[in-house]
């Protein structure tokens, strides 16, 4: 029944093409409203999924060339074309998905259920986190609200979405330290990512909180990096990492996996990443990418389409149940080398960023970081570390998560040659706000051009 479960959650909510049958699920025709807490966190968890790594996760690692957009609408976005209507499914997928879920559970279950309301919480602030990276202003306090009748939530200007996203993993972590006893149901298998785990879900919370501490970096340098250390203080390696979590079951497949069978010469490996890789002696790399038709390596520049060779993205991270990584332990200390970088501390910069390194390299062959690459990318020392150093490395470790186009926003890094045959030649800074929004929310805030920067990147 549980296999039954998840396979009908993966089917209804993973896809965004299938976005009219999510809707439904969401606003009836089975009574939703009578669902079970653990129902509404499977879904929830589901719809996260979805959208960490569908069109959020393709199209931001063709910005930052990870991947190249090959053939048909993944050429337009590597031309950097990218309208409103493109972005519609994702910001349904973040709304109707899991912050409806996620607002239903605390309404209808919440008293008496500390743990489902926390890992609700940090569901939903994750979520409200990528819409906002993307998009600046966004729905906050009144998001998820179509099932009382509101589908015209007010916006929040990014710098309170940023603070009310704290706030909620503020009362997520206090929900979760909780005794067990407070709670009239406790979350087991229902729960996809951690199966109940509190303190691993407690941890990630504490990922995610660094993360959005760091993210005013240009904002206020100093302030942020303490804020983000502190948080990182709670951080603890033996810890799992937060995964979207896949099935090698038709319907609920990895989305990579799932759009490269469905297409299969749309995307590949863009020539940044993959040189970086080659030029570096990377042990990630034939997890990262497939072999080409020589049997090397090879990556596309921005300007190429239609290529019929080349390598494409590899099974460690498009097999069809291979996990795409939301804060991981690599993640953290990457964040904690640059704070302490940006707070003048070389030397603990660079011991953070070794760590970082050798537990991406683990988290991702499953093997010890090798001798040869260990002296030639992490040895870093308080003479040798540099911001550069940090976040190129970073944009490895997190392949397929945003986290690399937002970090690329926020610093500069990698250097990146925007595609000359694009009418701007410059990589957009921002997605424009969804065509249903503009047409449907006059409380909307609409931005049309993708070059306009959100309030933290300055």
């Amino acid at each position: 029944m549980k296999k039954i479960l998840v396979s009908f959650l993966a089917t209804v909510l993973i896809t965004s093409a299938c976005q009219k049958q999510m809707d439904e699920y969401n606003v009836n025709p089975n009574q939703p409203e009578e669902a079970s807490a653990a129902l509404l966190l499977s879904g929830a968890e589901v719809a996260t999924f979805a959208a960490v790594s569908g069109n959020l996760s393709i199209i931001s690692a063709i910005l930052v060339q990870q991947a190249a957009g090959n053939q048909e609408q993944l050429q337009t976005y590597g031309r950097y074309i990218l309208t409103e209507a493109d972005i519609t499914g994702e910001w349904r997928t973040l709304f109707n998905g899991t912050i409806i879920n996620g607002r239903t559970l605390i309404d209808r279950h919440g008293a008496g259920n500390p743990y489902y309301v926390g890992m609700t919480k940090i569901l939903m602030a994750f979520n409200l986190g990528l819409a906002t990276d993307f998009w600046g202003d966004v729905p906050t306090a009144e998001a998820g609200r179509a099932l009382d009748g509101n589908f015209t939530p007010k916006y929040e200007k990014q710098e309170e979405v940023l603070k009310y996203i704290q706030t909620q993993l503020d009362e997520a972590i206090a929900d979760l330290n909780k005794p067990a006893t407070a709670n009239v149901s406790l979350p087991g298998a229902d729960d996809l990512i951690f199966g109940g785990n509190t303190k691993a879900w407690v941890n990630a919370a504490y990922i995610i909180k660094a993360r959005y501490a760091n993210r005013l970096s240009q904002i206020d340098p100093q302030g942020s990096a303490n804020q983000a250390l502190q948080f990182l203080s709670h951080v603890s390696a033996d810890q799992p990492d937060f995964e979207a979590k896949f099935f090698d079951v038709a319907g609920s497949y990895n989305q990579w996996y799932d759009f490269i069978s469905a297409r299969p010469n749309y995307v590949r490996m863009g020539k940044f990443f993959i040189d970086y890789l080659k030029n570096t002696n990377d042990p990630r790399l034939p997890f990262f990418a497939t072999k080409d038709e020589q049997g090397g390596y090879t990556g596309q520049t921005p300007e190429q389409t239609n290529l019929t060779t080349g390598s494409f993205p590899g099974e460690g991270v498009t097999g069809p149940d291979a996990p795409i990584p939301m804060a991981t332990y690599a993640e953290a200390k990457f964040i904690e080398a640059e704070a302490q970088l940006r707070l003048g501390k070389g030397a603990e910069a660079a011991a953070a960023f070794n760590v970082a390194v050798a537990a991406s390299v683990q988290r991702v062959t499953e093997a010890a970081i090798p001798a040869l690459f260990k002296q030639a990318v992490a040895s870093e020392t308080a003479a040798s570390i540099t911001l550069e150093k940090i976040i190129n490395q970073k944009y490895v470790a997190l392949f397929t998560q945003p986290e690399g186009y937002h970090d690329w926003r926020r610093t500069g890094f990698p250097k990146l040659t925007p595609n000359q045959n694009s009418q701007q030649k410059a990589i957009p800074v921002r997605f424009p706000t969804s065509q249903e929004e503009r047409n449907y929310n006059p409380n909307a805030v609409v931005i049309g051009d993708i070059y306009q920067p959100v309030w933290w990147d300055k």
